[in-house]
C-alpha cells in the first residue's frame, strides 16, 4: 500500500513527488522508461514574467487573449502569480536556466506573448533539463516502476483505491494506494501527425472515463504549426522559439504565407498559423520555415539543428519543410484548483487535467508552468491526507465490443477530427467509432491499450460535434465563427452522459 501512486513521469508527476514530504511512500509508474515523456521533448521553455517591464497581470491578459477568452480567469491568476514564485525558487535551488552576459536569464519571445518572457535551459532542451533536475531531486524519494502500463483504475465504494497494471513481462497485478494521481500527459498519438512522445496516447482520458470521472473541453486540441515534415512523415518539432528569433514561413515560391493574415505574422496564435499552413498544403502548396538568417542558430537550437542534419537538411542554408501536427490538449479530466477530480482520491495534473488555464488555445510555454504550479498545489492538498466519501453509481457495462484498426482510426482522427473540422465528418467518425463503456479487466492487455485510444478518440470527436462554433483550437468549416451562445460554455462528458456548464471567464476588472 502506497500513500501516493503517480501515473506518469513528466514534469507534473515528478514535481508532485518533489513537493511531497519524504515521510510519504510514493510510487511513480511510467509506460516506458523514465525519460520517455512529452516533457523530455519540450523545446520552447517556461513562460514567466521576470523582465522589469513585465508582470503577472500582463501575462494573465496575454493568456486570456490567446485562449480565445475561454480560460478560467481565477485559475489563470493562480498560474501566473504562483508560477513566478515557483520558478524563482527552482532557479535559486540550481535549475540551470540560460543566462546572458549580465547574469540575468535570457528571455525569449513566442507567439501571442506581448513581452519576452520565455525561460530556456540548454537552448531548446528546456523540458529535458527540467526532467533531469526533477529526476535527480526525487531519486531517493520514490519507488520507480518503469514499463508498467495502467490498465484500469480500481474504484471501491465510489473512491479510487489503486490501479490494475501490466508490468514489463505482461503480468497483471494491483497496486493499492490511498491517493491515485493521473499525470499521463497528452493525446498526440491519437493522430497520424504529431509532435508528441510515443507514450502520449490519451490513456488518462479513457482511464478516467471508465472510472466514472467527468471530462471537459475535449474538443480543444492545439496543433503545432511547425512539425518538421519529410515525405508526409513527422520528423520532430521545430519550436515556436525559432519563429520568435525571426524565422518566417514561406510557400514554394518564397512568398510569406502569414502576410496580410494577422498583424503578428508568424507569431500569431497557434491555431491561426496552423490553419494557414494546412490550407496551403491542401492546395498542394508546401510551406517552409526560413531560418537561414538567424545568427548562431546551431548554438541557440542545438537539438533542432542536430535533428535537421540527421535528415539531410541544414537549416543554416536550406528551407525546412513544415506541416501542423497534434501538439497539446487543452481539455482533459475536470479538476478543481488543487487537482481533485469528481472521484474521491483520484487526482489529475499536467496535460491530462483540465484546470481551465488553457481555455480553447494554450498560450505558448504555459504548459510546463501549469505542470509545476498545479503539482505543488496538489502536494499541499495531499499533505492534509483527507479521505473524501465516495458516491456509488450503477455502472452500465457493455459486453463483447469489437474494436477497429488503430492505424485507420489515427488517419480518420487526422482527417475528420483534425485542424479543420466539418460536422458531417465528425458525425461519420462517431458513427463508425461509437463510445462504449466496458469492464476493462475483461479484455487482454493489448486490447485494453487499444480501447484506451479508441475511447479517447471517440470522446474528443463527440465534443467536437457538439460545439457548433469555431473557437481557438476547435475550427469547424460549417460554423467558422465564434458564437455568443457558446461563450463560457463547457461541454462535460462522463459515463452518465453529456452536460453543459458555464465557466467563469474573463472580466477585465478582475485581472490583477
Amino acid at each position: 500500500m502506497y500513500d501516493i501512486c503517480i501515473i506518469g513521469g513528466g514534469v507534473a508527476g515528478l514535481m508532485l513527488a518533489h513537493s511531497l514530504p519524504s515521510s510519504m511512500s510514493i510510487a511513480v509508474l511510467t509506460k516506458e522508461d523514465p525519460f520517455t515523456s512529452n516533457t523530455a521533448l519540450a523545446q520552447g521553455g517556461i513562460a514567466v514574467s521576470l523582465a522589469p517591464d513585465d508582470s503577472p497581470s500582463i501575462h494573465a491578459i496575454d493568456t486570456m487573449h490567446a485562449t480565445a477568452h475561454h480560460a478560467h480567469i481565477e485559475r489563470v491568476e493562480l498560474l501566473v502569480h504562483e508560477g513566478k514564485t515557483i520558478v524563482e525558487k527552482l532557479m535559486s535551488k540550481g535549475l540551470p536556466f540560460d543566462i546572458n552576459s549580465n547574469g540575468f536569464p535570457n528571455l525569449g519571445q513566442e507567439a501571442a506573448h506581448t513581452q519576452r518572457r520565455i525561460l530556456h535551459a540548454g537552448g531548446d532542451q528546456t523540458g529535458k533539463m527540467l526532467l533531469h533536475y526533477l529526476l535527480s531531486q526525487t531519486q531517493d524519494k520514490v519507488t520507480r516502476l518503469p514499463f508498467h502500463a495502467v490498465l484500469e483504475l480500481n474504484i471501491t465504494e465510489g473512491r479510487c483505491t489503486g490501479v490494475l497494471v501490466s508490468d514489463g513481462h505482461g503480468h497483471r497485478h494491483n497496486i493499492h494506494a490511498k491517493h491515485v494521481v493521473l499525470a499521463t500527459g497528452g493525446i498526440g498519438q491519437l493522430f497520424s501527425q504529431t509532435s508528441n512522445s510515443s507514450v502520449a496516447s490519451g490513456d488518462g482520458l479513457s482511464l478516467a472515463y471508465h472510472a466514472g470521472a467527468i471530462l471537459e473541453d475535449l474538443e480543444f486540441v492545439q496543433f503545432h504549426p511547425t512539425i518538421f515534415s519529410i515525405n508526409g512523415k513527422s520528423c520532430g518539432l521545430i519550436s515556436e522559439a525559432v519563429r520568435g528569433e525571426g524565422a518566417f514561413l514561406v510557400n514554394q515560391d518564397g512568398v510569406r504565407v502569414m502576410k496580410d493574415v494577422h498583424p503578428l505574422l508568424e507569431l500569431a496564435p497557434r491555431d491561426i498559423v496552423a490553419r494557414v499552413i494546412e490550407w496551403h498544403w491542401q492546395k498542394n502548396d508546401p510551406v517552409y520555415l526560413d531560418a537561414r538568417h538567424i545568427h548562431r542558430f546551431e548554438q541557440k537550437f542545438p537539438s533542432i539543428y542536430a535533428n535537421c542534419l540527421s535528415y539531410g537538411i541544414n537549416p543554416l542554408y536550406e528551407l525546412l519543410p513544415v506541416r501542423p501536427g497534434a501538439h497539446f490538449h487543452m481539455g482533459g479530466v475536470q479538476t478543481n484548483d488543487v487537482g481533485e477530480t469528481s472521484i474521491p482520491q483520484l487526482y489529475a495534473i499536467g496535460e491530462i487535467a483540465s484546470t481551465g488555464v488553457h481555455g480553447a488555445n494554450r498560450l505558448a510555454s504555459n504548459s510546463l508552468l501549469e505542470g509545476l504550479v498545479f503539482a505543488e498545489r496538489l502536494a499541499n492538498r495531499l499533505r492534509e491526507n483527507i479521505i473524501r466519501n465516495g458516491l456509488n453509481h450503477e455502472i452500465p457495462f457493455e459486453k463483447e465490443v469489437i474494436y477497429n484498426n488503430q492505424t485507420t482510426m489515427q488517419l480518420r482522427m487526422t482527417e475528420q477530427v483534425g485542424i479543420i473540422r466539418q460536422g458531417s465528418g465528425l458525425i461519420d467518425f462517431i458513427t463508425d467509432f461509437p463510445i462504449h463503456f466496458v469492464r476493462l479487466s475483461d479484455y487482454t492487455n493489448q486490447e485494453i491499450q487499444h480501447i484506451h485510444r479508441y475511447t479517447s478518440s471517440s470522446l474528443i470527436a463527440k465534443s467536437a460535434s457538439l460545439r457548433t462554433e469555431s473557437r481557438g483550437g476547435h475550427y469547424r468549416q460549417d460554423y467558422p465563427t465564434s458564437s455568443n451562445e457558446w461563450t463560457g460554455k463547457v461541454i462535460e462528458q462522463s459515463i452518465h452522459g453529456v452536460a453543459i456548464s458555464t465557466r467563469e471567464i474573463e472580466n477585465k476588472e478582475t485581472i490583477k
